[in-house]
């Protein structure tokens, strides 16, 4: 049975003038899952993501998102994003700010008197249904709070940029339960991260460096595809690969060529509208 892809692109390239930063992505991502985008900062993941969630437009390829090509205007109220920098307003309280966007993303004040507890459990927050104001926040409960704002709207699709940056280990892991949660619930989350400990909870991973993608497969297979005995490992394997096949000349893998794609086993809102002040970046 061929398993439903809720994002498809298709050679997908991104210049910022006579510069390109992504290079023929192929990718992907399956419904009900969590797909990780994996690779060092400055190679092309939040581009990627922009590029998803229509952000940033590409110079060439093909996107599709729930069924539309990017922008996906038509299917934003059923994606959820969060965005590296907190789009917070800090004059407001948590409570404030996810009723704020939950209007924006057409939520009627009973559904975001059910949702907003909901949410708050799960990223940790519960505590803050008072009138402290975001501005007193530590940096890891604002990351919490933008996490909470990304699903107040119960979306089909969640794209979270970096969403544990700045948290300790034991909201880390928290947060991550609640990611599998969410799935069995039949959400599909697009992650991206750098830190190999979050990848493995992943189950379909997308490696990149360098703006392309050099693998994409279940973690364990891709250890298993490499010959290495760590998802670190095997991810500098496939890393090194690349850059051989780069300096063979002739023999070099053209930038549009398909990344090896290991089998498994058998086994947003109107930005425009009147908004108090905020810091920070935005939400889609």
């Amino acid at each position: 049975m061929v398993q439903e892809s809720l994002v498809k692109l298709r050679d997908v390239r991104k210049s910022y003038g006579r510069t390109e930063v992504l290079h023929g992505i192929d990718i992907d991502v399956p419904a009900g899952q969590i797909t990780g985008l994996l690779g060092p900062s400055g190679h092309g993941k939040t581009t990627l993501v922009n590029l998803i969630v229509g952000a940033l437009k590409a110079t060439s390829g093909q996107i599709t998102v729930l069924g539309e090509p990017a922008p996906p205007r038509k299917v934003k109220s059923q994606i959820g994003y969060m965005p590296q920098s907190d789009a917070l307003y800090e004059d407001l309280t948590a409570v404030q700010n996810l009723r704020f966007f939950g209007a924006l993303y057409g939520m009627n004040r009973s559904q975001m008197d059910e949702a907003i507890p909901t949410v708050l459990t799960t990223v940790s927050l519960t505590e803050q249904m008072g009138r402290k104001t975001v501005g007193a926040f530590s940096g890891g409960m604002k990351r919490r709070l933008s996490l909470a704002i990304a699903m107040i709207h119960s979306p089909r699709l969640l794209v979270l940029d970096e969403p544990t940056v700045g948290l300790d280990p034991v909201h880390r892991v928290r947060l991550w339960k609640g990611f599998q949660e969410l799935v069995k619930a039949g959400r599909t989350l697009i992650i991206t991260t750098h830190v190999m400990d979050e990848a493995v909870n992943c189950d379909d991973l997308v490696m990149i460096h360098d703006g392309q993608v050099i693998a994409q497969g279940a973690p364990d297979e891709l250890v298993k595809q490499s010959g290495t005995a760590t998802l670190e490992a095997a991810f500098l394997d496939f890393e090194a690969k690349a850059e051989q096949g780069k300096s063979t000349g002739d023999d070099a893998v053209p930038d549009d060529a398909a990344p090896p794609r290991v089998a498994p086993a058998d086994t947003g809102p109107d930005q425009h509208a009147k908004k108090p002040r905020k810091k920070g970046g935005s939400h889609a």
